[in-house]
């Protein structure tokens, strides 16, 4: 049964007629969830008042609220999820691998699956667990669901762009070996922002392993690596 607080969030969904968007979510954003229309900017006011008006929450009852999103029907409910949880430090520490893996069970497309690898935790939140994360990514990465392998590529962004430990570059290259022969484009895009991530605190070593694995590598990977190495711009 919806909590008051998921058919307040619905009833703000359908209150107003969308702007009007240029793109079909399907082809665009690879989802096939409903689409309501509401842009980032939007669902990030939308969260951030909602965390407003709702400070006093219990954790419990924020996290079921969280469920319940992710569990909705529209890509609009389980992006906004994952806002929740970013701006919410103190409520995400309650949360467990366990949550994580199911709630990636309902996500698809690289806009969902994004919002919730690369938004909601830090770089260095990530590296203080660091041994729990490497199990989990290694995981995702086995998984048959391509969306959860596309999240162990996309979880690896902010622990390499944060952090300058070779063990965050040899498991994050090792993620990339594993995943880098599939042809998908949420799979080869994810591989060369990976690879883009690293440059920043290891350039030497992304470029020398692009050179190594030019046969292999997706070749999107390659020349966008490649451009980021020479250029610095993504």
């Amino acid at each position: 049964m919806s909590s008051a607080h998921h058919k307040k969030i619905i009833s703000h969904f359908k209150s107003r007629k969308p702007k009007e968007t240029f793109f079909d979510n399907e082809r665009y954003l690879l989802s096939t969830h409903y689409y309501y229309g509401f842009t980032v900017p939007e669902r990030r006011v939308l969260a951030k008042s909602w965390l407003k008006e709702n400070r006093d929450i219990s954790k419990k009852d924020f996290l079921s609220f969280v469920d319940e999103l992710y569990d909705g029907h529209s890509y609009d409910e389980k992006t906004l999820a994952s806002m929740l949880l970013e701006y919410s430090p103190y409520m995400r520490k309650e949360v467990r691998f366990a949550d994580l893996d199911r709630w990636l069970n309902g996500l698809v497309g690289w806009a969902e699956i994004d919002s919730f690898c690369s938004g909601i935790y830090t770089g260095e939140e990530m590296i203080e667990r660091w041994k729990e994360w490497e199990r989990f990514i290694l995981k995702l990465s086995k998984d048959k669901n391509i969306n959860k392998r596309r999240a162990a590529l996309v979880y690896l962004v902010k622990p390499l762009n944060f952090s300058k430990e070779k063990r965050v570059l040899d498991f994050s290259l090792g993620i990339v070996e594993a995943l880098k022969h599939e042809k998908p484009i949420v799979i080869t895009k994810a591989v060369s922002w990976v690879l883009r991530m690293g440059v920043k605190n290891f350039k030497k070593e992304i470029a020398n392993y692009v050179e190594a694995n030019k046969i292999s590598l997706p070749k999107i990977a390659i020349r966008e690596t490649l451009r980021k190495i020479a250029t610095g711009k993504k």
